[in-house]
């Protein structure tokens, strides 16, 4: 089998003047792609409509891998879009890709974040597809996601060599395990197959056509594509071309957000060519990533698809390498926010890496986030995970935790969440008599009672819904890349390597400031009684205004306060001991915590009425583990030394979200570079686990919301994702100007 490079990384072989031509192609790509608005692609829900019935007769997992293949053997092939790598889950770019046996529900967060797409769904899809889907659908609008499957193995041994170990146990086992293993079989064949269908495209494209160098990229696609993603990749393109096909298939199958591109440099690593060009890897990284960008699931909406670089190993290892710099510098060459990047971060880290990353960040450019692996690693442990896997973590998400193939922490998140400020709020709204509480202590007391009785809920219901989601809506593919899965004949949510309980957590700023605020004017100061304070809250604070300023100027998190820092402690260890009490009744593994927002500060704050810490009815939370915006009197390093607090080895296993905004204006570039890295290494060497930063100038921020058509290269973090700020909601501009503001001074 020919194996093809040309024209990337052997640029000896490419055309003459083919470098240019070949970059100006990839950005104009990433044009096309930003400017192509979203639309729905109902090319596989009408695939699967035709099917469905007709195999109700299978057992779920073979009819689920008998659906892949029959949509990827009859779906549209798009080499044109993107003719750099063979791959696409929609017939255009930026066309949703509906699961419509999982429901056609609007996701809340997409459509907040993107107004403009509201009602996309309801005007396109026909009439009679909702009528069958009506009495059929699982519920929601696609699969779990938030996974990183073993693409180590793909790109090292192929899928065909996952095809001969299932094959090999077709007879061992009950029923249920030889059947899931016949399943298995069929989905993998499935993707081998469409990979074919791709090389056999690729290959008439080839000989149409007239551009040489458009020539030359077909026939490395077909090359590929004959091999990748069946056979061990030989070459870096076949590894990337191999991650690709698997990747979108994955989606295919009926995943839905954040599915994660795991450890890429890691993997791919031993494929990096001698003596290379690092502006060739930089290209054939930013055509990989833009593959990824157009085939998201919910068009522009999909914004969490993350890749993470670096990072080391437990023998001290650091696994930077040419691959982590190239990501780095294709990023920051298309400076698009899907898939976003995480770079982990650690003392020995390559100076090489480490300065390219923070003069990015430096610039405005919101990526790399950043993860440091002591903290993360020691959590992992601590909970159960073996020590070598530990090392392994990536990022599935907006923030959380997962190790490629073995867990995936918020797959298994079916723990609900924690919302404290809600629970507090509505603790105090509630009571019968507010007066009767006579401290704060009382007062805390009362709020855990109400956190363990709903965390033993939603324990007892997330168990059962594992089981229901693995009984009804297999995933035999997705299976197929987990460990252990193959072996045991099992689902891979419920035969992954670990499964540990996990529950999302929001609201932590708000609740300190909040009790911190009744403690001060309250119990304290004795300026109002918590009575008075109620009757405050059911109203809006209307009437109350002088009581609502007394509020907001009390002690804010984020000012290395203890008198506020200190209720963060006291919240935390009421979570726990919640938590672990459902370990031991439901006989769980340790759980996990994610501290995870993206826009769901503004969808949780729609839902609870005025809080004690002043804040309005219905308005949004604070956006991180940070200091709610414009209450940061100390700066970023008393907020940084609040957030070392929380301690999150031990009470964030599964993530944290940190915004941290820097003034640009405020410093020139060289000097940015040296403050931002000072704070950085100070943060993560006192134990810090997380940090998101964003070097933003208000002005700046101005003029884009006026003039967008200037601004489309400025990247932004809000809170759990990447974007460009022209494309963001009115409101989340907005935030983000106050942020800038806020420290602009």
């Amino acid at each position: 089998m020919e194996c093809v490079e040309a024209p990337f990384v052997c640029r000896q072989q490419s055309v003459e003047g083919g470098e240019d031509r070949l970059r100006e192609r990839i950005l104009s790509i990433r044009d096309m792609i930003l400017e192509t608005k979203d639309s729905i692609c109902l090319e596989r829900a009408k695939l699967v409509t035709e099917v469905w019935d007709e195999l109700q007769h299978e057992p779920p997992p073979v009819r689920q891998a008998r659906i892949l293949a029959h949509v990827l053997r009859h779906m549209t092939l798009d080499l044109h879009s993107n003719p750099f790598f063979a791959g696409n889950m929609s017939t255009n770019p930026r066309a949703w890709m509906l699961v419509p046996e999982y429901g056609f529900l609007e996701p809340p967060q997409i459509i907040h974040e993107n107004p403009q797409l509201t009602g996309l769904l309801s005007e396109q899809v026909p009439q009679d597809m909702l009528d069958f889907w009506s009495t059929r659908s699982f519920g929601g609008n696609a699969g779990i996601g938030h996974l990183a499957v073993d693409l180590e193995r793909v790109v090292t041994e192929g899928l065909q060599s996952l095809v001969t170990e299932a094959v090999s146990l077709l007879d061992a086992g009950d029923s249920e395990a030889r059947t899931y293993r016949r399943a298995i079989v069929i989905a993998l064949q499935a993707v081998i197959e469409w990979a074919e269908r791709y090389a056999d495209m690729a290959e008439a494209a080839a000989e149409r056509a007239e551009d040489s160098i458009l020539r030359a990229l077909h026939r490395r696609v077909a090359a590929a594509c004959r091999w990748v993603p069946a056979q061990p990749a030989r070459t870096l393109f076949e590894g990337l071309q191999a991650i690709v096909l698997v990747h979108l298939a994955l989606h295919l199958e009926g995943q839905g957000l954040s599915v994660s591109i795991g450890l890429p440099d890691r993997v791919l690593a031993h494929l990096i060519p001698q003596s290379p060009d690092p502006d060739a890897l930089t290209e054939m990284i930013a055509a990989f990533l833009l593959k990824i960008h157009a085939n998201a699931l919910f068009g522009r909406g999909s914004k969490t698809q993350a890749i993470t670089i670096g990072g080391v190993d437990r023998n001290g290892k650091d696994h930077c390498n040419l691959l982590t710099r190239s990501y780095l510098e294709a990023f920051d060459l298309l400076r698009v926010g899907d898939p976003h990047l995480f770079l982990r971060w650690h003392v020995d880290i390559s100076p090489d890496v480490k300065s390219r990353a923070i003069a990015m960040l430096a610039s405005g450019v919101s990526m790399p986030l950043l993860i440091h692996d002591v903290p993360t690693v020691r959590g992992l442990i601590d909970i159960g995970v073996a020590e070598g896997d530990a090392w392994d973590y990536c990022v599935i998400g907006c923030n959380e935790l997962g190790i490629p193939g073995r867990s995936a922490e918020s797959a298994t998140a079916t723990g609900g969440t924690i919302q404290y400020l809600a629970h507090l709020t509505d603790a105090l709204l509630t009571h019968p008599n507010p007066d009767s509480i006579a401290s704060v202590s009382e007062l805390l007391d009362l709020l855990e009672h109400r956190i363990t009785r709903r965390v033993l809920e939603m324990r007892q219901k997330g168990a059962a819904h594992r089981i229901r989601v693995a009984n009804a809506m297999p995933m035999p593919l997705t299976s197929a890349l987990m460990r252990g899965c193959i072996q045991q004949g099992q689902d891979f949510m419920v035969g992954m390597n670990y499964h540990f309980p996990n529950v999302y957590e929001r609201g932590l700023t708000n609740a300190v400031n909040a009790l911190a605020a009744i403690a001060h004017v309250v119990f304290e100061a004795q300026a109002v009684s918590l009575a008075e304070l109620v009757a405050a809250l059911r109203v809006d604070f209307a009437g109350y205004e002088g009581l609502r300023r007394q509020l907001r100027g009390a002690p804010k998190w984020g000012n290395d306060d203890p008198r506020v820092d200190d209720f963060a402690g006291l919240l935390l260890a009421m979570r726990e001991r919640a938590l672990d009490l459902a370990d031991r009744r439901f006989g769980s593994a340790s759980h996990t915590v994610c501290h995870v927002v993206r826009s769901l500060h503004y969808l949780d704050g729609r839902q609870i009425p005025a809080s004690p810490d002043g804040r309005l009815a219905w308005t949004a939370v604070a956006d991180s583990v940070g200091a709610e915006v414009g209450t940061a009197v100390g700066g970023p390093t008393a907020i940084l030394q609040s957030v070392l607090k929380l301690d999150a080895a031990r009470y964030y296993r599964g993530g944290t979200n940190l915004n941290l905004t820097l003034p640009a204006a405020q410093w020139q570039a060289v000097e940015m570079q040296t403050v931002l890295l000072s704070l950085v290494e100070a943060f993560f060497g006192s134990g810090g686990q997380e940090l998101q930063v964003g070097v933003l100038d208000a002005e700046v921020l101005r003029d884009a919301q006026i003039h967008p058509e200037g601004h489309g290269d400025l990247l932004v973090r809000i809170a759990g994702f990447n974007t460009r700020f022209v494309d963001l909601a009115p409101v989340e501009q907005t935030e983000l100007i106050l942020r800038a503001e806020a420290f602009a001074g």
